[in-house]
């Protein structure tokens, strides 16, 4: 019997283990993947990642290996209506770090390796029933070979299409953008700030860039011809390049029992403020210590306020470069007029952007 299971090695599943373990837990892990994916949607490691793992010794990896995003831009019509800076925070970390997600995974998998505990790939997770014993899950190795093994507490951090999640007939409710986004990275010959974010409100939608590499950037949008679209640039070589949706939604519970929800399978939205892999982590961070200390009973009701909070920004937020609403419309006639003021709401946006808005709940009441 594995006291603690996590189904799903991506950034949540292996942060939770990597906790659990610097709290003396040594879990199993399982993933049905037989590979980790080289592709990396999540980009940027905000400061509060960066601070929970600072004592497993990944934080000073991923600082030697990323970027510091150091402000973000607003243009639009070629003109830039608002800069960014986000080192006034308080913060030892006053940056986003840009690190892909495939060498933060890289990162996290190395550190559990050196405590002992390595990821089990290719193991699918079948069904799981509440028993006597604790809970009773069904996995099922490549191969075909099933195993029955049992657990007292399980985490499930296995993506927005989770078979945790949908074996415990937990409702995942919410809404969908109608219209595709498009993903690249691609070499840019571009004028703008290198160490800088840039989004671009266009006509009908947005498009934003941000240098992953040398002179690799990722450029996102949901306008035609993005590459195209973005002043004095021209595009080269593209090294990868993907379509994909933007939902907004939230397990209707965080936890079933000694089941948990964690990262994609308890939440998903869009990118917009690089909240989701950083969330998911927060996630790992408190489900560790729960676990841990024998509270893994209050999870749903510390997770759920402050992951539902950040999903209400974020869905208001992705309204303006979305471009389709009325507010949308009329963000892009005013911008240029009002870009003067704009420096009063610099403290609340950099908060927003550094994930430093509301802190780890640990304890009910905590805001």
């Amino acid at each position: 019997m594995s006291s603690t299971l996590i189904i799903g090695a991506g950034p949540t599943g292996l942060a939770a283990a990597l906790f659990l373990a610097e709290r003396g837990v040594s879990p199993r892990i399982v993933e049905q993947a037989a590979e980790p994916s080289p592709y990396s949607k999540a980009f940027g490691v905000n400061p509060r990642t960066l601070s929970l793992l600072e004592g497993t010794g990944v934080t000073e990896r991923l600082l030697s290996q990323g970027r510091r995003m150091t402000a973000l831009n607003v243009w639009r019509r070629g003109r830039n209506c608002f800069r960014l800076d986000l080192a006034p925070v308080d913060h030892r970390y006053p940056f986003m770090l840009i690190h892909s997600q495939a060498e933060s995974e890289a990162a996290l998998a190395d550190a559990l390796a050196e405590r002992g505990i390595g990821v089990e790939r290719g193991v699918a997770f079948e069904g799981i029933e509440h028993g006597p014993a604790g809970l009773c899950v069904e996995l099922r190795h490549r191969g075909g070979r099933a195993e029955e093994t049992t657990a007292a507490v399980l985490l499930a951090a296995d993506g927005a299409g989770s078979s945790v999640r949908k074996a415990l007939g937990v409702d995942f409710p919410g809404s969908a953008f109608e219209e595709p986004w498009r993903l690249y990275d691609l070499v840019l010959d571009i004028p703008l700030a290198p160490d800088e974010a840039h989004a671009f409100l266009l006509d009908g939608g947005a498009a934003f860039a941000v240098r992953v590499r040398g002179d690799v950037w990722r450029l996102l949008g949901n306008v035609p011809d993005l590459p195209e679209r973005l002043p004095e640039t021209t595009a080269g070589r593209v090294t990868w390049e993907s379509d994909f949706g933007i939902s907004h939604r939230l397990a209707e519970r965080l936890q079933v029992g000694a089941v948990c929800l964690a990262g994609d399978a308890a939440h998903i939205h869009s990118g917009l403020g690089a909240r989701g892999m950083n969330l998911g982590i927060e996630d790992a961070y408190v489900f560790a210590v729960l676990a841990s200390d024998g509270r893994i009973g209050e999870y749903d009701a510390l997770r759920r306020p402050v992951v539902a909070k950040v999903m209400r920004q974020v869905e208001r937020l992705t309204a303006v470069p979305r471009g389709r609403s009325f507010i949308a419309h009329l963000v892009r006639t005013l911008l240029p007029v009002l870009s003067p003021i704009m420096p009063a709401f610099a403290g609340s946006a950099r908060t927003f952007i550094l994930g430093l808005d509301h802190d780890v709940a640990l304890s009910r009441g905590t805001p």
